[in-house]
């Protein structure tokens, strides 16, 4: 996953057994910023995707699941797991669910 990432054009570093990378939000309410997110590196990968990303600042989700983050108290977890994830286990398939998230967040932000 590291890998992949890096290929994708971010800087990626490892904070434990994650991999946390500056994300420009292109869509929704966050639009033109820039946040960090972090993603599990799974031992599977990719036969399994991350859970759901961990995101800083906090911003909360319209849809809920939203829960503390080992990361630290200003990360939060989205527990949102990739939907279809059998039919594109890539980075990309990933950074494509990340878009659908932020997207989300025009519904306005939930703590």
């Amino acid at each position: 996953m590291l890998a992949g990432l890096r290929r994708a054009g971010y800087a990626v570093e490892q904070v434990g057994n994650f991999a946390v990378f500056g994300y420009p939000v292109e869509v929704g309410l966050q639009a033109g910023t820039t946040v960090r997110i972090g993603l599990e590196l799974v031992q599977d990968w990719p036969l399994s995707a991350p859970h759901g990303p961990q995101v800083s600042p906090r911003l909360g989700h319209p849809h809920g699941a939203v829960h503390n983050s080992p990361l630290g108290p200003e990360w939060e977890h989205w527990s949102r797991p990739p939907a279809n994830w059998a039919q594109n286990r890539t980075v990309r398939g990933y950074l494509r669910h990340l878009r659908t998230l932020f997207a989300q967040l025009e519904n306005g932000p939930s703590a």
